[in-house]
């Protein structure tokens, strides 16, 4: 999809990093665009001693982008990093990492091949059976992520001081993405000012977290990777929204959805008292803003999110309001 983030890689300056990175008898032999991304672009590379791998490049450092996406890129080389250390999940290595601007003047990393479908991409074709048992795996690896515990709350690519709390740290972001709103002037369903203040009423319910745990935050099909054939899970990618914050926060429980299967195999009861669905009603409307407000710096070639994400967000605000 096009994104005003997304940098066009040529294959001269391709062959030009893998030359620099792996040595000039490496050649490139294929190069394909996966355009199903969002925000960073990326590439396959297969390469003449036979190896496999992507790249992922930030956007230019001239492009405007929304406060908590700075530096996200190098992030996810962190997180994913930090998985692979901890976990025996299918998340890819990252070989090379590069944020001195020789190059490219954007941030890039290159990382292993996942094979397989993105589960978006098969869910269609599954049997019950089948698509019953990738949602429970799916719960049994966000659970293994939210396992890992760290020090600080916030975004992994600039988390808060050791002494912020969640509901100080929280208030951040919303306020972050406010400000994002309003400096692209960006109309919203009520006042900003309105808007926050519905927010910040339920900051109450945010003092049942003291643990900072690693969030994905967008782990949804199209992030999952699937053998055709066997139906197992092979891997699971972008990792560069993740932070340190209540597991609640996931997008699984309940920004698009509830999916059964999913919460058996995660295997922990997340919904079940007041305090929980406030937070995780906050937790929508914070994801429902910023996918509003994106629209406006990335223009998108249709407006087919922000409508979708302009009623989800009205809802959400008026069912806050009911709680």
């Amino acid at each position: 999809m096009y994104s005003l983030t997304k940098t066009p890689l040529s294959l001269a300056d391709a062959q030009e990093m893998v030359s620099f990175h792996f040595g000039s008898s490496v050649k490139i032999i294929d190069y394909q665009e996966l355009t199903d991304g969002f925000y960073n672009s990326a590439y396959i590379l297969q390469t003449s001693d036979l190896a496999k791998w992507v790249i992922k490049i930030s956007p230019h450092p001239s492009v405007n982008v929304m406060r908590y996406e700075k530096d996200i890129l190098r992030a996810e080389v962190e997180v994913l990093n930090l998985v692979k250390a901890r976990t025996d999940l299918p998340v890819p290595a990252t070989l090379i990492h590069d944020y001195t601007h020789s190059i490219l003047e954007n941030d890039y990393f290159i990382m292993e091949f996942i094979g397989g479908v993105t589960l978006n991409k098969i869910r269609e074709s599954l049997t019950a059976a089948e698509a019953k048992g990738i949602d429970e795996k799916t719960g049994q690896v966000l659970r293994m992520v939210n396992s890992i515990k760290g020090d600080r709350f916030g975004y992994f690519s600039h988390p808060e001081s050791p002494e912020s709390s969640w509901p100080d740290t929280f208030e951040k972001m919303i306020r972050g993405v406010l400000l994002d709103g309003q400096e692209k002037d960006v109309s919203l369903p009520y006042s900003y000012d309105e808007i926050f203040s519905r927010i910040a009423s339920q900051f109450l319910a945010l003092d049942e977290v003291v643990t900072p745990q690693l969030v994905h935050w967008d782990l949804w099909d199209g992030n999952i990777f699937i053998d055709p054939v066997t139906r197992q899970i092979t891997g699971m990618i972008d990792f560069e929204r993740a932070l340190w914050a209540d597991p609640l926060m996931e997008a699984n429980f309940g920004a698009f959805g509830i999916n059964p299967d999913f919460l058996a195999g995660y295997g922990v009861e997340m919904l079940g008292t007041q305090n929980r669905q406030k937070r995780r009603s906050i937790y929508n409307i914070y994801l429902y803003l910023i996918m509003v407000i994106e629209c406006t710096f990335r223009k998108y070639e249709n407006d087919q999110q922000e409508k979708w994400a302009r009623q989800k967000l009205f809802d959400e605000l008026e069912l806050l309001a009911a709680l």
